[in-house]
């Protein structure tokens, strides 16, 4: 039987045998790499001008692959010895993100730097490495070791009075899909808001005897800021094509997923037990996945610790930062709900289940290559996300569920822990969803 159904089967040309010349694409005449500019400012900081506003626009196609945006990080200390040390990538000195497109809001991202440390954590290592090859070279949490604090001549900076070019690609899902952008009908503004207080995204705690104010900066500020992106100019026949689509009164439909991101203080647990019960009001058209994380001080010896970098686990107070300790008054009890159904339908009870739902979120659950950069004991300290995958055929296109039917999206988490001390004091909520940017000739509609 199977070997009548082997020979059954179609042949195809194998591609070592295969002499056709690859495809070409002639009918882009240029690409050139440009240069943009903000409007206003050159100068930012938390105590001047604090957001940065650049206008993306030109009779081009922008390549969104190759979208960066450049700084120059200055260390404001006249003091050479006294360095400023960032926590983070280039990213991470911004509270708020929004991307605009001929006028109309496509992405609001706020609390940006946690987001983005988020989804750092969920990249591959090798990945994160080049990241860091395009921005402040090392992170706190890459380089430190749960055994051993930090050491001051180790964990280096920036000189007194210097600054230091970086670059990164900003977290917007318009940025990061495939299709290009005709700006001429598209012009994108970029909006990022530098956090609120200068200490967040740097070494700023300096009472101990690793970082002091003998060589440490808290002093900086932003200038020179440019994006850097590929323009490709078309031929007249293929551009024309497109002008007239757009002139008959058409589209051009570009599907881009997005980030809706929450925070919410939790109240203090009574009874014994600590029980989260919160509404998102959020209403989503097609909704793919739900990433939840939670926040609590850490002790003062870790002094890169920051709300925007710390993902707070249940088994912290037991795994700690010099083992991996286990304690069952670590676990939790997490389940979402949407009107009457349940996911998952039995509740995630330990933090080995929840990784798992992590990696199938991710689509790397079956996957011997593709994986993130979170190990156990990150996982059960300060690198704890929950993760839940609402699509109906997982990693597949507007199979999401849909929110605005007047259903309630409810979240449920409960600590197994009886110490009221050991307590997160609030929850970071980021709704992952399906979302379509229709160019016209007249402006653009965002559906959401």
């Amino acid at each position: 039987m199977v070997e009548a159904m082997a020979n059954s089967v179609e042949d195809v040309l194998v591609d070592g045998l295969s002499f056709k010349l690859k495809p070409g694409a002639s009918y882009i005449n240029e690409r050139k790499s440009v240069t943009f500019h903000p409007q206003g400012s050159n100068i930012y900081s938390t105590n001047g001008t604090k957001l940065i506003k650049i206008l993306v626009t030109g009779d081009s196609w922008m390549d969104p692959s190759t979208f960066r945006i450049q700084y120059d990080l200055l260390n404001n200390d006249a003091n050479q010895a006294h360095e400023l040390r960032p926590l983070g990538d280039p990213g991470s000195f911004f509270r708020r993100m929004r991307v605009l497109c001929n006028g109309q809001i496509v992405e609001d991202i706020d609390n940006y730097n946690r987001v983005e440390a988020m989804f750092s954590c969920l990249s591959s290592s090798d990945s994160v490495t080049n990241i860091d090859a395009e921005g402040f070279g090392q992170r706190w949490n890459r380089e430190a070791d749960y055994n051993v604090p930090y050491n001051a001549d180790t964990y280096r900076g920036i000189y007194g009075g210097q600054s230091q070019t970086v670059l990164f690609k900003p977290l917007s899902g318009l940025l990061n899909q495939s299709k290009y952008l005709p700006i001429r009908y598209a012009p994108l503004t970029i909006e990022l808001e530098i956090v609120s207080n200068s200490n967040d995204p740097i070494i700023s705690d300096l009472t101990g005897t690793v970082f002091t104010g003998e060589n440490t900066s808290v002093a900086w500020q932003i200038q020179n800021v440019q994006v850097k992106v590929d323009l490709c100019t078309l031929d007249n026949a293929l551009d024309n094509s497109y002008a007239e689509h757009l002139l008959s009164g058409k589209a051009l439909p570009i599907n881009y997923n997005t980030l809706v991101s929450q925070m919410q203080s939790i109240l203090s647990g009574a009874n014994g037990q600590q029980k989260v019960r919160l509404n998102v009001t959020r209403a989503l058209s097609r909704l793919k996945s739900v990433f939840v994380t939670l926040f609590k001080s850490m002790p003062a010896v870790e002094k890169g610790t920051k709300e925007w970098n710390t993902f707070y686990s249940p088994m912290m107070p037991y795994a700690g930062f010099a083992a991996n300790q286990y304690n069952s008054l670590g676990e939790f009890e997490a389940q979402l709900q949407l009107g009457a159904k349940l996911y998952p339908e039995y509740p995630i009870r330990s933090h080995a289940e929840g990784f798992y739902q992590l990696r199938k979120t991710l689509g790397v659950k079956s996957s011997t290559m593709h994986n993130f950069d979170i190990d156990s004991h990150e996982y059960r300290s300060t690198k704890f996300i929950w993760a839940t995958d609402m699509e109906r055929v997982l990693e597949m296109g507007f199979s999401g569920q849909n929110t605005r039917s007047g259903d309630l999206l409810n979240i449920r988490f409960d600590h197994n822990d009886g110490t009221a001390a050991n307590y997160a004091t609030s929850m970071h909520i980021i709704l992952h969803s399906d979302q379509i940017l229709e160019i016209r000739d007249g402006g653009v509609t965002v559906f959401d």
